[in-house]
């Protein structure tokens, strides 16, 4: 049985939610969810699969609306930037508040950091 391609997944989903950066977006957020999946510890309440990519990415396209009503303003060069701080605030309250005690530090680790996965964004890691 053929497996989906997550990348392209996360690229329709992310653009369908107004990202323009959906494929930059998507190829930073897929192999951080692969690399969750090989080194973090197995629990039965984890998911790092398709299902749980898809709640992060609807979760940032209503963190992203919720901004664009705030902001009512896009500029071309805070976009890529703004995206990935959605992205990451994303990431943050849908997948770290599932996470047993023991793998939060384990999250921010060198490989696993989710400012090194988005290694161009310069910004404090939320």
């Amino acid at each position: 049985m053929a497996r989906p391609d997550r990348e392209l997944i996360a690229q329709v989903m992310l653009f369908s939610q107004g990202f323009r950066t959906a494929e930059s977006l998507a190829s930073k957020i897929v192999p951080f969810f692969n690399l969750c999946d090989e080194q973090l510890s197995r629990q039965p309440h984890y998911d790092f699969g398709l299902r749980a990519l898809k709640a992060v990415l609807a979760s940032a396209g209503i963190l992203k609306r919720e901004r664009l009503q705030d902001d009512q303003v896009e500029q071309d060069e805070d976009v890529v930037e703004m995206e990935q701080i959605i992205l990451i605030q994303s990431v943050t309250e849908t997948i770290v508040p599932k996470l047993v005690a023991d793998d939060v530090p384990l999250l921010t680790r060198y490989d696993l950091d989710i400012c090194v996965v988005f290694s161009d964004f310069n910004a404090d890691c939320l």
